[in-house]
C-alpha cells in the first residue's frame, strides 16, 4: 500500500481499491530528485573542503563517507564530496576515525 495508515484511521472497503490507491501514488515523486543540494545552490563541493559542518553532513559517526543513496546527490557531486572529505582528512581538518579505542579507554587500562 502506498498510503500511510495511522492508528485510529477509519476507512471503507472502497478506500482499499486500486483506484483509490492510484490517487495516492500519483502525487509522490519516484526515484531520486533530478537536482541535488549542490546543483540548487550552484556550489562546487571541492571548494568547501574546509567547511567542517558541511563535510560532516556527508560522513557517518564512525568517519566513513555516506553512500549516494543516503545523501541524495548525483554521481558527479557524490564523487566531488568524497574527494573533498578525503582532502579535509588529509589536511587534518577532520578526524579520520571519530571514536578511536585509545580515547575511549581510561589512561591506566592500556596493555593490562
Amino acid at each position: 500500500m502506498t498510503r500511510k495508515w495511522k492508528d485510529g484511521d477509519v476507512y471503507a472497503p472502497h478506500d482499499l481499491s486500486g483506484v483509490e490507491m492510484s490517487k495516492w501514488s500519483k502525487g509522490q515523486p519516484k526515484g531520486r530528485p533530478k537536482k541535488d543540494v549542490f546543483d540548487m545552490l550552484k556550489i562546487n563541493p571541492l571548494n568547501h573542503y574546509w567547511n567542517f559542518s558541511m563535510m560532516s553532513e556527508f560522513m557517518t559517526e564512525m568517519g566513513r563517507i555516506k553512500h549516494s543513496k543516503d545523501t541524495g546527490l548525483r554521481p558527479v557531486n557524490q564523487r566531488k564530496v568524497a574527494k573533498a572529505v578525503r582532502r579535509a582528512i588529509g589536511l587534518g581538518l577532520m578526524p579520520s576515525v571519530h571514536r578511536h579505542p585509545e580515547i575511549l579507554q581510561p589512561r591506566g587500562s592500556l596493555g593490562r
